[in-house]
């Protein structure tokens, strides 16, 4: 079975779920490296029964910001929020995997300073940036899964009537072939 409209409408369905989601990552200033927003994709899989499949792929790590991580601590963050409060994922231990919180202090040029006004390595800022993230969490953005709902809602109508569409092309075509063989 031709299943091209239904697959164009997945296609276009795929597209603006991802632009929404890089959207989102932005408004919310997600964006630390850009590696998240660039490697969103999609894959739509045709197969010979006529049935498609669609899988969204993305760095390992989009769920951990999609969903947010609860701290070790079980605890509130300093400043009053429940950081992943409803996340299936959790940090275990009191820091984060060294070198994570220094490569993005880096990249981000920030410069911590102690109490008395001096600034302080930055490892030690990396560090203390670690262990604040594995004690409190992280909070989810729901960058993908909203925009997933938000475009998902207006899919229904769309995609009956590419399959509709599609559906009556094989039929034409089957009928076709069935006058050929028997008339």
């Amino acid at each position: 079975m031709n299943t091209l409209e239904t697959e164009k409408v997945l296609k276009a369905f795929a597209d603006k779920v991802i632009q929404r989601a890089v959207n989102n990552l932005a408004k919310g200033d997600h964006i630390s490296s850009g590696e998240l927003a660039k490697n969103l994709d999609y894959e739509v899989e045709v197969y010979k029964s006529g049935s498609l499949e669609m899988e969204f792929t993305a760095p390992y790590y989009w769920r951990f910001q999609d969903k947010g991580v609860k701290g070790s601590s079980g605890k509130q963050s300093p400043k009053g929020k429940r950081n992943g409060r409803n996340s299936p994922f959790k940090f275990k231990g009191k820091n984060i995997k060294r070198g994570v919180a220094l490569a993005w202090v880096k990249r981000k040029g920030i410069k911590g300073r102690d109490k008395k006004g001096r600034f302080i390595k930055d490892k030690s800022l990396a560090y203390l940036i670690g262990r604040s993230i594995a004690l409190y969490g992280i909070p989810a953005t729901r960058f993908f899964s909203s925009a997933f709902r938000f475009e998902a809602k207006k899919l229904p109508p769309e995609i009956r009537k590419a399959y509709a569409s599609d559906i009556d092309k094989f039929l034409k075509f089957a009928i076709k072939d069935y006058n050929k063989k028997y008339n």
